[in-house]
């Protein structure tokens, strides 16, 4: 007799789910170790955030009886990952919510879980428990079951090293072994298993909610070992009450133009630029008393406050206006005139934002600048060094931006006008 393994992502038709008295009560009680991962309506697919994963596969075990199928035994396996953001620590939970055995087999038992982490010598398995529960089941029972494993990543598992920085993809692999009892045979077993790389090569070939760990500096940070969901794409979110121009800006840079930055509507990120001199970037966009020449002081919110050019796509971004394309820029311009320019100004308490005379628009532009409240340009964007940090943004990598704004526009021959309205109180 042998036993074939086999894994395949949920999709929601490809296994029927029990729902009979009792048959998912642990499953309904089992705490989950990630948030929002439903083990007793599991959803279809894989999703990841930043830190945590949460996916659904189908294992199946095809029993082969002198060279005939036997019968299959599947399975719905919903298994959930945690990262932490601040060490090397990863942590597992192997939830097995449902089992199907034919009634030709008699028994149907589950090995422990086998976890392989790669690359070897820097992702070291810790700890693999086994079945929380009877890990054996007979026709009509569909009981569940768990195991929780750890594992370790960290450059030659020693720790932070600040003079030789790694950064580095993870491949990891678990499996199960299924032992089936049929009367007079004998048992050859394969597991059913499943890995998020195609092959070896894990920096070209990692699946969606591959891992990756590093212990570089962050922003102003010292170095610290961490792991994210380097796929799974963070958005950074402007407080649009309190900074309502550079909102407003983004906004109509964002919706406006058609490269669209920073948009997660049109699948249009903005790509971090890290630790690198951006000032080149906002010189070309930004040079000095171009807001005092352009702006309204009616746009300051305060004593104390200057006008100050507010240029969108960001400074620190690969899309930034001012990044020339032999640097990797996407939207290369050779000077901030080439941009959507615009100017804040308050008439009758009311927030308006003007293009400047003689600069009308023609929306073909691939980036915008706009003379605002200088307290409003910096603060808007004052928890994007907390969010870089938290979210272990490294070079490249790409972001959205939220602008929590929405607008009714209306458009005739010579004019684009929209009100906005804030998303947050």
């Amino acid at each position: 007799m042998k036993v074939c393994g086999s894994a395949e992502l949920y999709n929601g038709r490809n296994f029927t789910l029990h729902r009979g008295i009792g048959s998912r009560t642990k499953t309904a009680t089992t705490q989950s170790l990630v948030s929002n991962c439903d083990l007793a309506n599991p959803r279809a697919g894989l999703w990841t955030t930043r830190f945590e994963e949460c996916s659904s596969f189908v294992m199946a075990w095809e029993i082969d009886v002198g060279g005939a199928p036997w019968g299959t035994v599947k399975a719905l396996v919903v298994n959930e990952r945690k990262l932490d953001p601040k060490s090397g620590n990863i942590t597992e939970r192997i939830n097995v919510t449902d089992v199907d055995v034919p009634a030709n087999i008699p028994t149907f038992t589950l090995d422990p879980p086998t976890i392989d982490c790669k690359p070897a010598g820097n992702c070291s398995v810790q700890n693999i428990g086994g079945w929380q529960g009877a890990a054996m089941w007979v026709p009509g029972d569909h009981h569940s079951v768990t195991a929780d494993a750890s594992y370790l990543w960290g450059p030659t598992l020693t720790g932070p090293n600040s003079t030789s920085p790694q950064v580095m993809k993870l491949g990891v692999l678990f499996a199960i072994q299924g032992d089936a009892e049929v009367p007079g045979q004998k048992v050859q077993s394969a597991p059913a298993a499943f890995r998020d790389f195609a092959s070896d090569d894990l920096e070209n070939d990692g699946a969606s909610d591959q891992i990756r760990c590093g212990n570089t500096k962050i922003a102003n940070e010292v170095p610290t070992i961490g792991c994210v969901f380097h796929n799974y794409v963070p958005t950074y979110t402007f407080n649009a009450a309190k900074f309502p121009q550079a909102a407003s800006h983004a906004w109509l840079i964002q919706h406006k133009l058609a490269n669209h930055p920073g948009s997660r509507a049109d699948s249009k990120p903005l790509y971090f630029l890290q630790d690198s001199n951006d000032s080149g970037n906002r010189t070309v966009i930004c040079p000095a008393k171009w807001a005092a020449a352009n702006g309204d002081s009616s746009a300051l919110d305060r004593t104390g406050d200057k006008l100050n050019c507010d240029e969108f796509a960001f400074n620190s971004t690969y899309n930034s206006g001012g990044m020339p394309s032999l640097a990797g820029g996407l939207n290369p311009v050779s000077s901030g005139s080439a941009c959507v320019q615009t100017f804040a100004s308050r008439q009758d308490g009311v927030l308006h934002l003007f293009n400047i005379d003689g600069f009308v628009p023609t929306w073909k532009e691939v980036c915008g600048r706009s003379a605002i409240s200088g307290y409003e340009n910096s603060s808007s964007m004052s928890g994007f060094g907390s969010f870089n940090v938290n979210q272990r943004l490294l070079d490249r990598d790409p972001y959205w931006l939220n602008t929590n704004m929405s607008a009714a526009c209306s458009q005739d021959s010579t004019t684009v006008k929209c009100t906005m309205t804030v998303n947050n109180q």
